[in-house]
């Protein structure tokens, strides 16, 4: 009788069994209108440089049948030219055959691609396509790259002569790119210098960069992907080391640059104040996970440019000197770390073993942020000043503060938002930067923005590097009387 039972016991587990859906003998559609469902209709990859990988993407194949379904193969189109590479599930391509998906169940396919040398200066368009072929029926996923060649510049150092870097294609610059004390580098209209993580540019010798209103020179990172959907890496400070501007180096040119997305921003290093060590006219210098601008020591000359968001200060001076005219200064930096340094912070101005003391202005500028203004808060002892400049914060004028706006506001175009965007032009003439600035302390070429926006004569500027257009007036159709 007991082992009638146990017999009796065992078949009725296997009957059981047999009734759970999908776990033995599943049965499989040979339906071709059972087909299956994708997340996506196609991948798109930003620009990608050649020869190096990309970040993965993926999507979701789903079955959304009552029966499991019996995918014959998935294969890349153009598998060996496209650049592409797919894992299905753990299951790596290029071709995959007989893969089983349940009945309510998905698969996840990654992408990446590693894009082949296109042999052109402007990017190439790259096509391909993932196809499904289940119960004979074809189905395809596209997907799509523009790739990009690139220089590669690995531990160059540019010992002596003259070395210009165009804009035929963008350059990737791993570890340092050195220039040499009897070297010049020369960064022509459009050229892109995209550095590796941890990367720099060291100048010993002289540094000649200029853009022009509609082609700057850009130094960047190299990462061309996003963080999030949202969130493209070029928009993250810490992407690259930064700029050093060495001791011997004098009367470096950066006019019409944009750097951004650096750890340690433009560095200059301590040298004869009576030289000019750098002249920045119509340049953004943003995104820096320490400061943007250190001045050791050195004499500096900053107009018509944006110094903006910093974990650290926008402008950090161990002495020497310095002149800011027609600049934005401003610090909305929000993403991963708070600000730690305020936005101008000053340190051995009252130090009597300087042999050049110090001293830094400000004219016609907007210093705004989330950040305190300046370190010493008291400058009053020191040969710092401030000229028709624009705080967000509430003062007062004095001998170091002259016709200053105080407690303004500057309405920019954009300030960060969940995409992390910045535009510090001023968008509307109810701005307090609207015509606050000081005709007098314009130069020629300060007539004109970054953007060629003129700054008209006989009217007050609007302060800050960016000028409101005045709007056009249309004369009457017609005359008469």
């Amino acid at each position: 009788m007991k082992g009638v039972g146990y017999i009796s016991a065992v078949v009725a587990l296997v009957a059981s069994l047999a009734l759970l859906p999908g776990c033995f003998d599943e049965e499989f559609s040979s339906s071709p209108s059972d087909v299956l469902s994708f997340s996506v209709d196609s991948l798109r990859f930003d620009t990608v440089f050649t020869t190096m990988g990309t970040a993965t993407q993926n999507f979701k194949v789903y079955n959304r049948n009552s029966k499991a379904l019996m995918i014959s193969s998935i294969n890349l189109a153009d598998a060996g030219k496209s650049g592409f590479y797919i894992n299905v599930d753990g299951m790596k391509g290029p071709d995959i055959y007989n893969m089983e998906i349940s009945a309510g169940d998905s698969l996840y396919v990654l992408v990446e691609i590693t894009a082949p040398v296109s042999g052109q200066n402007a990017p190439l368009l790259i096509k391909d396509s993932i196809v499904f072929i289940v119960n004979g029926v074809r189905q395809d996923v596209k997907l799509e790259a523009f790739g990009q060649d690139a220089v590669p510049l690995r531990k160059v150092e540019y010992a002596d002569g003259v070395h210009t870097l165009n804009a035929d294609k963008p350059y990737i610059v791993y570890d340092t790119l050195s220039v040499g004390e009897n070297a010049e580098l020369v960064l022509s209209p459009g050229a892109q210098l995209c550095f590796h993580a941890g990367s720099k540019l060291v100048v010993e010798g002289k540094i000649t960069a200029k853009g022009e209103i509609d082609n700057p020179v850009v130094l960047r990172g190299d990462r061309l992907d996003n963080m999030f959907s949202y969130l493209p890496y070029d928009r993250l400070a810490g992407q690259w080391d930064g700029v050093y501007i060495k001791e011997k180096s004098y009367d470096n040119v950066f006019d019409h640059v944009v750097m951004r997305g650096t750890v340690n921003g433009l560095v200059l290093d301590s040298a004869d104040v009576s030289r000019n060590k750098i002249t920045i006219t119509n340049s953004v210098l943003h995104n820096s996970s320490n400061n943007i601008l250190t001045v050791k020591q050195c004499s500096a000359s900053v107009q018509n440019s944006e110094l903006s968001n910093a974990v650290g200060a926008l402008v950090y001076m161990e002495g020497g000197t310095a002149d800011f005219l027609q600049c934005t200064l401003a610090n909305y930096y929000a993403l991963f770390e708070s600000i730690k340094l305020p936005m101008i912070y000053l340190t051995r101005f009252d130090d009597p073993e300087l042999v050049s003391p110090a001293h830094v202005s400000f004219g016609n500028c907007i210093v705004t942020g989330n950040a305190g203004v300046v370190s010493p808060s008291d400058v009053t002892t020191l040969a710092v000043s401030f000229r028709n400049t624009l705080f967000s914060v509430a003062g007062s004028d004095d001998d170091n503060f002259i016709n200053c706006i105080w407690g303004g506001t500057p309405m920019f175009n954009c300030v960060g938002g969940d995409i992390y965007y910045y535009d510090y032009r001023i968008s509307s003439s109810a701005s307090s930067a609207y015509h606050t600035g000081d005709e007098s302390l314009l130069t020629e070429p300060l007539r004109r923005d970054m953007y060629g926006v003129e700054r008209p004569y006989g009217t007050n500027p609007d302060v800050g590097a960016y000028q409101i257009p005045e709007p056009q007036v249309t004369p009457p159709v017609g005359g008469g009387e």
